[in-house]
């Protein structure tokens, strides 16, 4: 059985998805509001009820996003568990577990100081806390009462939208570190010795990060669903005269947590399509020298046979990939779904 590799340099691609996540952090806390100031006046009165609305949406949402994550997860361990060198697996492994931590990082930090602001402050604290307190978790009668995710607190509807939003913290870590690490496993050689075994290799290599690729797409377009999800929960107890004005604040928190989702797809794709692309040009430029009877060999059609050419449409697929959570965001801002 052929042991594969992947040279530790290459682990260091993760480095740019972790400067997305920084980068993101130092957006989020110096140049938004921490709590942005929208009344609760805006709310409509009665119809206490339409917040099920908005927590059916959002449980649905966590739901699919969490069995995404971890089917990442599964197919990195996949990976990670086959036929590849000692020194890749423990970088794999180390990489996966330094991306969890640093996405947990926030997380516990928040639980270390619970009157830090919380996420949904940023489209309005008392807003939220106003329209969430109409609706109420079985069991919970009062602020020491415990459900199945600890204590009810003073409004059990934000608990329950705090430790969610915890637990699927920790997914995503899992999720995308699972998707960075898999993509930097498409890089792997498996000794081959002869062009022909390479060319076969590289065609393997392509066609597993076309794959993570859109796994990628799929889990954060979804993710971006889940974002929504809770960004829009009280939209449909705003009153109907402030509900555009309101709806208009979230869609652009929405884009930009979109666009922070497709610059971190690029940051991960790109460098492995770049550094094979590499690989299939320095193959083929071999391939193209003359041969003994003295004829060229057309490199175009050479690597269309071993499948190592990029059609139009596998360029479009692998835009769309790429910019679909930014997409999910503006649907999210159109769809009778999101109101």
């Amino acid at each position: 059985m052929t042991i594969r590799k992947v040279d530790l340099r290459y682990f260091t691609i993760a480095l740019v998805p972790i400067s997305i996540f920084w980068m993101h952090g130092v957006i989020s806390d110096h140049i938004f509001a921490t709590d942005l100031a929208v009344p609760s006046a805006i709310l409509q009165e009665g119809r206490h009820w339409l917040e099920a609305a908005g927590r059916f949406r959002f449980i649905a949402a966590t739901w699919f996003f969490g069995a995404l994550a971890l089917l990442a997860v599964a197919l990195v361990i996949r990976d990670i568990a086959g036929p590849i060198s000692r020194a890749t697996r423990i970088a794999a492994i180390g990489t996966l577990l330094f991306i969890l931590y640093l996405a947990m990082t926030p997380t516990i930090e928040q639980n270390a100081s619970p009157d830090a602001p919380h996420v949904y402050h940023r489209l309005g604290a008392d807003l939220f806390e106003s329209a969430l307190s109409r609706g109420n978790l079985p069991g919970c009668s009062g602020p020491q009462d415990m459900w199945l995710l600890g204590r009810c607190g003073e409004i059990p509807v934000i608990s329950l939208l705090n430790r969610v939003l915890d637990i699927i913290n920790g997914l995503a870590g899992l999720g995308v570190g699972a998707l960075i690490v898999g993509m930097i496993l498409c890089l792997e050689r498996g000794g081959g010795n002869t062009r022909e075994e390479e060319a076969a290799q590289l065609a393997q290599n392509l066609v597993r990060m076309r794959r993570q690729l859109y796994l990628s797409s799929l889990i954060l377009t979804f993710g971006m669903f889940f974002a929504t999800s809770w960004m829009y929960w009280p939209l449909p107890l705003v009153m109907e005269a402030e509900r555009n004005a309101y709806g208009t604040v979230v869609l652009a928190s929405a884009l930009f947590t979109g666009t922070y989702f497709c610059l971190l797809i690029l940051s991960f794709y790109l460098p492995v399509a770049l550094v094979l692309d590499g690989r299939i040009n320095r193959l083929a430029q071999s391939a193209a020298q003359v041969s003994d009877e003295g004829e060229r060999t057309d490199v175009d059609d050479w690597m269309e046979a071993r499948g190592l050419k990029f059609s139009t449409s596998d360029h479009l697929r692998a835009g769309f990939a790429v910019t679909a959570p930014i997409l999910a965001a503006f649907a999210g801002g159109i769809s009778p779904i999101a109101l």
